[in-house]
């Protein structure tokens, strides 16, 4: 299984998950010392090998399915984390940055579009699954996030046309689209305030990242064998 993005708070939760269920677990990262620690923290519970590659770089998603390919013979599972974005994508439309907003569809649609193309070939030979995590506002409506919701909407719809097209070789394509996440870098972003209202709205409460993982591991097991080009929201009620 391969983790891009990995170093985060629902990757680490994923890779920790995965390794209990017997994965042997690639976590990729831009950050050399964040990558150890969680491989050193995890390496008693199974296989775990970090991958630092920038994702900015060109030809990163190849060259990390190449490292990754090397290193274990196969990938099984591609799940996406990534949440890079440039300054000036966020706010109210007129204050975003038009020079940002190319580099962010290059990091967002571009970079799931690569890595799927990249890992493509190896996922075919034994059938295997690719999950994008998306923002929720990709699926619902909201303000200052005219430039998140129009990117996660693109790799929205490109799961779903991939998965209709790669269910002939036998992939799997899912997304899964979180909202107000606790314990995660987003949150600590949003702010106490902000976080503190939506889950007065979630009547099932905010999940955290251990909610989450669950999920990502049953999509790629074969107990969802028959199940592709699914958006699943994980929002605890915010979200239907």
């Amino acid at each position: 299984m391969l983790i891009a993005g990995g170093s985060g708070s629902i990757g680490s939760a994923i890779a920790q998950l995965a390794l209990t269920q017997g994965w042997r677990v690639a976590v990729h990262g831009r950050s050399l010392e964040k990558l150890d620690t969680l491989v050193t923290g995890l390496a008693h519970l199974g296989q775990i090998d970090g991958f630092a590659t920038d994702i900015w770089e060109e030809d990163a998603a190849e060259a990390l399915v190449a490292e990754v390919v090397e290193q274990y013979g196969r990938i099984d599972a591609v799940i996406d984390c990534t949440a890079t974005g440039p300054l000036g994508i966020t706010g109210l439309f007129p204050d975003t940055s038009p020079e940002t907003f190319g580099d962010f569809l290059n990091v967002s649609v571009g970079w799931i579009e690569r890595l799927a193309h990249a890992a493509y070939d190896f996922l075919a030979q034994e059938g295997g699954t690719i999950i994008a995590f998306v923002s929720d506002a990709g699926i619902y409506a909201a303000p200052r996030q005219a430039l998140v919701g129009a990117a996660r909407a693109g790799t929205i719809g490109f799961i779903r046309n991939f998965a209709v097209e790669a269910a002939r070789d036998g992939v799997r394509a899912h997304a899964i689209a979180p909202s107000f996440v606790e314990g995660t870098e987003s949150a600590q972003r949003m702010g106490a305030e902000r976080m503190s209202k939506a889950a007065k709205r979630a009547g099932l409460g905010l999940p955290t990242p251990d909610d989450i993982a669950p999920l990502a591991l049953f999509l790629c097991s074969d107990g969802a064998a028959k199940i592709t080009g699914q958006v699943i929201g994980v929002s605890g009620g915010l979200n239907a």
